[in-house]
């Protein structure tokens, strides 16, 4: 756990990071610095995500106990409220949190939020194939003929592909994919892929139909590229989030923190101030 701008003396961003079982690395070093300079940021891991322990239990990455994570360490912190900044399964994660507990949550801010429903798996997939080559579709539509379930059938497509499509599924700009790529390799964090087998085992798709009626004042940040299901589920929510704002981002997929900077930081600042 990590404290930034605490000088700035506001209500504190916790910054919920994805993957599952990713980390912050690469956030603190492009847009985070950025954010410290208007707020308090405060920056965990998730259990057995980046640099935090994993639990004994290989299998003991069920969301309630994510959950009850982030609010140990908010009462530890002595923090009444707190603004939370979720993305990718982090915003999944955040608007969780907001429903256990929505009077310690001020603001939500969510960056892509793709909730790993059937819909956005069938939006994967139809992702990956629109920047496959021949090979790569042929290979997709045979998977598609499969009689395995879907969940299985997207797993395979991502099994199937090659660092430049993986780059090309999850960014715009190739060279933002490489700056991102870069800050993994350097720092040296591995996703296990425990967390996200027991998401996998446990998704129940129904974070939109959950979540209707939420009061809690939200921000969506959604880039128009985005192949991975933050675009569909983040229009889902405005649809049902009675006190959210939308923001689509022109130039960005599935990371506009990455691609589109200083957009996303103003849009931050605007939105908690």
């Amino acid at each position: 756990m990590k404290v930034k701008g605490s000088a700035n003396n506001t209500i504190p961003i916790f910054i919920v990071h994805g993957g599952p079982g990713g980390n912050n690395y690469s956030f603190e070093r492009t847009i985070g610095p950025k954010l410290e300079a208007f707020a308090t940021i405060i920056y965990y891991e998730q259990r057995g995500s980046g640099r935090s322990e994993a639990p004994k239990d290989q299998k003991d990455y069920a969301l309630p106990t994510l959950i009850n994570d982030l609010d140990v360490l908010r009462d530890s912190l002595g923090i009444q409220k707190m603004n939370l900044l979720g993305y990718s399964f982090g915003a999944e994660l955040s608007l969780r949190y907001a429903l256990v507990h929505p009077d310690r949550v001020e603001k939500l801010i969510l960056s892509s939020p793709a909730e790993l429903s059937m819909a956005n798996m069938l939006v994967q997939i139809q992702g990956f194939y629109t920047i496959g080559d021949s090979i790569m579709k042929n290979s997709i539509g045979n998977i598609i003929k499969d009689t395995i379930p879907v969940q299985q059938k997207l797993s395979n497509i991502w099994n199937a592909s090659n660092t430049e499509m993986v780059d090309k599924f999850l960014f715009l700009n190739p060279e933002n994919a490489k700056k991102n790529r870069q800050l993994w390799k350097e720092s040296k964090l591995t996703n296990t892929g425990l967390m996200a087998k027991v998401y996998m085992e446990n998704a129940k798709g129904d974070l939109v139909e959950k979540t209707t009626g939420l009061q809690i004042p939200s921000l969506l940040i959604c880039g128009i590229y985005d192949k991975n299901g933050g675009l569909h589920t983040g229009i889902s929510l405005k649809q049902v989030l009675p006190n959210s704002i939308l923001k689509l981002y022109e130039n960005s997929a599935h990371f506009p923190d990455i691609e589109e900077t200083e957009r996303f930081a103003a849009d931050v600042k605007n939105f908690i101030k």
